[in-house]
């Protein structure tokens, strides 16, 4: 069976899926996903990479906390956090640096933080930029703010859907804790959904309240994973869940806490980084994973515990990998699998084109932006 055949059968699926929901997420089918590849034929194949080259002396890249990188519909790339004279770098489809914007700060059109700070393209190349606090709108290529409004929740991540954004982030209902909320461009929240498992506090819950979330292909549904479980659930904007699939593998088994240290003095534990449905139907997921020549940093001399923050040029590369599945939801296979030897993440973009990018340090230290298209192939 070719990749095309999976894409079809796939859509048809998830298509029924919607349509056949039940009324109550607990009678909800749970489609189960082993080890297996699907289709031995079919392979992850990575397009011509575009390096974004900043402006040595106006922005720059930086490993820790890290960066989010956005595509809008003329090919720009939109990043976000950059350090230097603004906190969102632009750089046209061909990596040169056009412009930056933005400061830290509490004053209209500032941002309350750099960490987190989320790039999402909406409709007209509308950008929304999402920190802790506030919901940012601004114009194209972050040109200027057109509006900033009080979220009543923290963001986590963050994703556009149609006529809103969604947040990864916690609110108490009747229902209990939910995971993930649905805003109105005014800030106030449409639907809440993704029931923790755990009750108490965000600090109490810890890794059970963390959610990794994306958009569905209708551009209107939320898929959504917990980190450190690979368990993906399709949530319509009302709340209900309408999909659910188990991937069962050997190489992640389910945890509740990270290990001391990790990534950097104790292998880090895979956990699902990024979340991605393509035209087809067809899922894309990323999930990070410790490299296995893995060796931590050195120990702090005399057994101190280091107080300095973690150099911001450290290469990440070197602490973690990322493992790029496709999911068919029909068959119950993982049609394509690839490894990459770096720290990859999907750039967020407001079609069905799908684009990773990692940073990498040059000879000197500083670090460097790839952007590349993937493609899944067959034969």
């Amino acid at each position: 069976m070719t990749a095309r055949d999976y894409a079809i059968r796939s859509l048809l699926t998830l298509a029924l899926l919607t349509a056949a929901a039940p009324a109550s997420a607990h009678a909800q089918a749970v489609v189960e996903v082993d080890d297996r590849i699907g289709c031995s034929a079919c392979t992850i194949e990575v397009g011509p990479p575009v390096e974004l080259s900043p402006s040595a002396d106006q922005v720059w890249f930086t490993s820790f906390p890290g960066i989010k990188v956005a595509r809008d519909r003329k090919g720009n790339f939109i990043v976000s956090q950059v350090d230097g004279d603004g906190a969102i770098g632009v750089f046209d489809s061909g990596g040169a640096f056009v412009s930056a914007y933005g400061k830290i700060g509490d004053g209209p059109g500032e941002f309350a933080s750099s960490y987190p700070l989320f790039v999402e393209v909406g409709e007209g190349d509308i950008l929304y930029a999402i920190d802790s606090r506030w919901l940012h709108t601004l114009a194209p290529r972050a040109d200027s703010s057109l509006n900033q409004v009080r979220m009543p929740v923290q963001a986590m991540d963050a994703v556009a859907i149609s006529g809103g954004i969604a947040i990864q982030g916690l609110v108490r209902t009747e229902a209990g804790n939910t995971t993930i909320q649905i805003l109105n461009l005014d800030g106030t929240i449409e639907a809440s959904l993704g029931i923790a498992e755990a009750s108490g506090t965000a600090f109490e819950m810890g890794m059970d309240s963390r959610r990794v979330i994306g958009r569905a292909n209708n551009r209107a549904d939320v898929w959504s994973a917990p980190v450190n479980r690979y368990r993906l659930l399709r949530f319509g904007t009302d709340g209900e869940e309408m999909a659910r699939i188990d991937r069962n593998s050997e190489w992640f088994r389910p945890y509740s806490a990270v290990d001391p240290g990790a990534p950097f003095r104790a292998p880090a534990k895979p956990s699902v980084a990024g979340i991605h449905q393509d035209a087809d139907g067809l899922i894309w997921v990323a999930v990070l994973r410790a490299p296995a020549s893995f060796t931590p940093l050195a120990p702090v001399p005399g057994g101190v515990r280091a107080e300095a923050p973690i150099n911001t040029y450290l290469d990440l590369n070197r602490f973690l990998h990322t493992t790029i599945e496709v999911i068919d939801p029909v068959a119950g296979h993982v049609v394509a699998r690839r490894d990459f030897d770096n720290f990859v993440a999907f750039v967020s973009t407001p079609s069905d084109d799908l684009f990773v990018y990692w940073l990498r340090p040059d000879y000197l230290g500083d670090l460097n932006c790839i952007v590349a298209p993937l493609e899944l192939r067959s034969g």
